[in-house]
């Protein structure tokens, strides 16, 4: 199944979303085309990391949570290093990529990073795993521990079920 949502091209030069998506989304409806832009297509070749889940099955549900709900229940895999190795960035490169402006000018991220529900999956964080959004959520947690007050309160969030 999840090879017929690989985009058509290669890694610098495949169709564009929108023809990707009226080609794909009918393989599973479930999904909401923000989550088929910012996870599916253009993080296809990292998906196979959750192949054994059953994408058909995933319900998901936008929600505002708030930043200390975030920063204390998302998890990644046993030691967080996914979500904790780079947010230094942030403060510390000085010719600032697109999304650290933005984290800086906002204090939030420009689309809601994809969590699932976990309370049964061993070796995936819990109680939230982190799906998609990993350098977004670095930059949160570098923000959240040095300046925590300067974040906004409520951040959205696509929470995923199965």
């Amino acid at each position: 199944m999840l090879q017929s949502l690989k985009p058509l091209g290669n890694t610098y030069e495949k169709e564009i979303f929108e023809k990707y998506y009226e080609r794909v989304n009918h393989y599973m409806p479930n999904i909401p085309k923000c989550v088929f832009e910012n996870w599916i297509y253009r993080h296809y070749s990292d998906i196979d990391d959750y192949a054994y889940l059953d994408f058909r099955k995933m319900k998901f549900t936008k929600e505002i949570w708030n930043k200390d709900e975030i920063y204390s229940n998302i998890n990644s895999f046993d030691d967080n290093h996914l979500i904790d190795s780079l947010g230094y960035q942030i403060y510390e490169r000085n010719d600032k990529t697109w999304l650290q402006k933005f984290f800086l000018s906002n204090y939030t991220w420009p689309v809601p990073i994809i969590v699932l529900d976990n309370n049964s999956i061993d070796e995936l964080g819990k109680p939230y795993h982190l799906l998609e959004g990993h350098l977004r959520l670095n930059y949160f947690r570098t923000i959240y521990r040095k300046e925590k007050d300067v974040l906004l309160e409520e951040h959205q969030v696509w929470k995923v079920t199965i």
